[in-house]
């Protein structure tokens, strides 16, 4: 879990440089795709672990696959001081409300093609400016950035509840 811990701290600073580089007037001058990998490839394995942990704290606590919720509230609540707790959650919502803002707020995909800059919204294609359309790609790369980013929270916040209880040497509760 350490490791786990690691890399989603990792991917939360990742996550974190790449919306505030995309603030920047011009934004980051890569593709959405070199920007997302990374972000994914940080996320991924360590929400999937800590998912796969909840799920057996859940059976380790009640004997069954349900009740994972009340096992996880009780693990955080056990282990986490609060603010850390308060602290976490507003990271996490603030990772989704700008990737929400960011969805919301798009009138459509910017391409670049034939030397004209378009937003293309479903086969309705409109001539923009330049300005706007590294507006949009910016707003793209910090959809790129949030879902990564939010897992990440998740995944650090988790794996540090399991390390202090294993730390604590708790015994699994009946």
């Amino acid at each position: 879990m350490k490791w786990t811990r690691r890399i989603a701290v990792v991917g939360i600073v990742w996550c974190a440089g790449l919306l505030a580089a995309s603030t920047v007037p011009g934004g980051l001058p890569l593709p959405t795709p070199i920007i997302l990998a990374p972000a994914l490839l940080l996320a991924l394995p360590g929400f999937v672990i800590t998912l796969i942990a909840v799920r057996s704290l859940a059976v380790q606590e009640t004997g069954t696959r349900a009740g994972g919720g009340q096992a996880l509230w009780r693990l955080l609540r056990e282990t986490m001081p609060g603010w850390v707790l308060i602290a976490s959650w507003l990271l996490f919502a603030g990772f989704w409300l700008v990737g929400f803002l960011a969805i919301s707020g798009a009138p459509g995909v910017p391409e670049h093609r034939a030397g004209a800059y378009v937003v293309n919204n479903h086969g309705e294609v409109t001539v923009i400016g330049k300005a706007q359309y590294l507006t949009l790609k910016a707003q793209e790369q910090r959809i790129a950035a949030c879902v990564p980013g939010g897992f990440c929270v998740f995944a650090a916040v988790i794996s540090t509840a399991l390390l202090r209880r294993e730390a604590r040497g708790e015994a699994v509760r009946p």
